[in-house]
């Protein structure tokens, strides 16, 4: 029998997958609303690894893709990277909490400062609620994310 861990066993990474559309409202430092957009995130576990693809289109009509790899790191925890600027400089370890519950904890990967905090907390098995603190190299309050989706598949 195997000793390594199966993504696909994990109690909340399995409640997540499947593609959520959601709308993303950004705010500043001072929490005034500075971008809105839409976007569709499709997350799979695919050879015992984290498939993520972000694909965002806003009101102008550009569109754009982020796209993640996660793989397990120890018993309900996730290291995350992505190929894309800009979050290729970054180390992130997503972690299960609870019963619906995954934080993210992200660095910088060119001073180790943490950078953003960011929940996904699963409020129904086709509704989640996304919010992320996102702060400066200093640890000071650069912005805040929310994001409210629904699973359409």
């Amino acid at each position: 029998m195997s000793n390594i861990l199966q993504l696909s066993n994990f109690k909340i990474f399995q409640k997540n997958t499947g593609v959520w559309e959601g709308n993303w409202t950004i705010l500043d430092g001072d929490c005034k609303e500075i971008q809105r957009f839409i976007a569709v995130v499709t997350q799979r576990i695919i050879d015992n690894q984290w498939r993520q693809t972000n694909v965002q289109t806003y009101s102008n009509g550009k569109i754009e893709t982020q796209n993640f790899i996660g793989y397990v790191v120890g018993e309900g925890k996730v290291k995350i990277e992505s190929p894309n600027p800009p979050f290729s400089n970054y180390n992130t370890l997503a972690t299960e909490f609870g019963d619906d519950l995954i934080i993210f904890q992200v660095w910088d990967n060119a001073n180790g400062s943490l950078r953003a905090i960011e929940t996904i907390n699963l409020v129904s098995a086709y509704e989640r609620i996304r919010t992320t603190q996102s702060l400066t190299p200093e640890g000071k309050l650069r912005g805040v994310m929310v994001i409210t989706e629904r699973k359409i598949e």
